[in-house]
């Protein structure tokens, strides 16, 4: 049997999560706007906002292009019929296919750029904690040629002295003495 009740409640819950969806995103759109032309505006350049907006850049690109193209096309149809044709279906076409692919590729090298310009801030930092901890090496590098000049320590970390649970052969340390 299905369960009436239940369909019905699902779609009033499908029907209410739907506007409730679409104005999150009318807000979050909203939110993006005023930070795009805060940030726009801003002339500290504390922030890499190419990043940002580079979807959107590349969507206004390619609808720019389109426009160019479809004017284009009306143009050539306007001089003749025949090279209207061969714009529409030649011509645009590759046009389009060769500035989008071009378009792509400089604003994914940007994108790299930017990343790139990212690491070498991480590795600056890391950088100065590695010069930071090279002090470290250098005194305990200090502290072992001072515990090598102490008399008894060479006693305690030579590998020769007995160690419980290991018997040594006295005939064999003698004749290595020899």
């Amino acid at each position: 049997m299905v369960d009436q009740k239940r369909d019905t409640d699902e779609s009033t819950d499908q029907q209410t999560s739907t506007p409730a969806t679409f104005n999150e995103k009318i807000r979050r759109g909203y939110f993006w706007m005023v930070q795009y032309w805060r940030e726009l505006f801003n002339f500290k350049f504390d922030k890499y906002m190419i990043i940002q907006v580079l979807p959107g850049v590349y969507g206004i690109a390619l609808a720019a292009i389109a426009l160019v193209l479809i004017y284009l096309c009306v143009d050539a149809f306007m001089t003749s019929t025949w090279r209207g044709l061969f714009y529409f279906f030649i011509g645009a076409p590759l046009t389009f296919l060769v500035t989008a692919s071009v378009l792509r590729a400089l604003l994914e090298f940007y994108m790299v750029m930017f990343k790139i310009a990212a690491h070498v801030d991480e590795l600056v930092g890391l950088r100065d904690t590695v010069d930071r901890l090279s002090g470290i090496s250098d005194s305990v590098d200090e502290m072992v040629s001072v515990t090598r000049r102490i008399p008894f320590w060479r006693t305690l970390s030579s590998s020769d002295r007995p160690r419980p649970g290991r018997k040594i052969n006295q005939e064999n340390k003698k004749n290595d003495n020899k």
